[in-house]
């Protein structure tokens, strides 16, 4: 594919405001929910494509719940917990604001919203991520710390590991609870178990910044971003990485594995903004996207669609693997 031509995307909606983080639930039962953070306030929709639903044209956004935030959003993330489909209803979730602090909010979308503070860290938090029981939350910050949440008892910290740089990415193995990814700003990527507070593995990028790094639904797999090198290992043999690809010539801002298909893995980097979507099969970019002022970036649980903030809109690209 040429990267010089762009492709729009295939959905676009417009927002009053700047988005600065958008999430989709990455979980079967939660899947139609997205989180937009706007400057004061994350909108919770419901979204449904007309891939799924043939009542459906096109694409149907539909917020359900506004809740007020009042700093800049730096990262959201859902809870395993979250279920409209049972009574009461249960949203829950966690956004990360620029005052360092962590909130967890919790409604039945009738008359319980509430929302905890979880404070600690001294410097902005990047990333957090829920583990897949939803006991814990784990939380990576520029004050070289990741910190691990009780979210069910007290909201308190329950143990920090200290890191040599800041922390720039945290993700659960979606099948070994216990063993988590952190990732260093500094090239480091180190896996732990957090019942002996070990690090078990760690991979070195050998380039710096590593702004971002995501574990594949085939968790023997770790993809990073750093320097806009995208990099490629086999956990199994972490000696030198699969691949190495430079994707973004003056660096990368993000970088996501598909939920269900461990080849595709989807960038935002400079120049341009462009979001690439790489696919390892066949060592291609498959589609290659604009955005105006980067948003976050989130994949649909099970749909091939790629979602992006850019600036006031938030655009839906579908990606053709065949």
């Amino acid at each position: 594919m040429d990267e010089a031509v762009t492709t729009k995307p295939t959905f676009k909606r417009t927002f009053p405001q700047r988005i600065y983080c958008v999430e989709l639930s990455p979980y079967e039962w939660s899947q139609h929910l997205i989180a937009i953070a706007l400057s004061k306030e994350i909108v919770i929709s419901t979204i449904r494509f007309q891939d799924e639903d043939d009542t459906v044209e096109d694409m149907v956004l539909q917020p359900i719940k506004t809740f007020h935030h009042d700093n800049r959003t730096h990262a959201i993330a859902w809870s395993p917990e979250t279920s409209l489909s049972v009574v009461p209803k249960i949203l829950m979730f966690c956004v990360a604001g620029a005052d360092f602090k962590i909130r967890l909010y919790n409604s039945d979308l009738n008359d319980t919203n509430v929302y905890e503070i979880l404070e600690g860290h001294k410097d902005y938090t990047n990333a957090i991520s829920y583990e897949p029981e939803g006991e814990l939350l784990a939380s990576v910050s520029d004050d070289h710390t990741c910190k691990l949440w009780a979210v069910k008892e007290d909201q308190k910290c329950v143990s920090t590991f200290f890191l040599t740089s800041p922390g720039t990415s945290v993700c659960w193995h979606n099948e070994e609870s216990g063993k988590l990814l952190v990732a260093e700003k500094n090239g480091l990527i180190r896996m732990y178990n957090v019942r002996s507070q070990q690090a078990i593995m760690s991979l070195d990028s050998g380039a710096v910044p590593l702004i971002a790094a995501d574990w594949a639904p085939n968790p023997l797999k770790v993809a990073s971003m750093a320097a806009g090198e995208l990099l490629l290992w086999d956990v199994s043999r972490p000696s030198r990485p699969l691949e190495e690809r430079t994707l973004h010539l003056e660096g990368g801002l993000e970088v996501k594995f598909s939920h269900t298909n461990e080849n595709l893995i989807a960038s935002i980097g400079w120049p341009d903004n462009l979001l690439k979507v790489f696919n390892f099969k066949s060592k291609q970019v498959i589609l290659c996207g604009k955005v105006k002022l980067f948003g976050g970036m989130t994949w649909h649980y099970k749909l091939p669609y790629i979602c992006a903030g850019s600036d006031r809109d938030i655009c839906f690209w579908r990606v053709n693997v065949n």
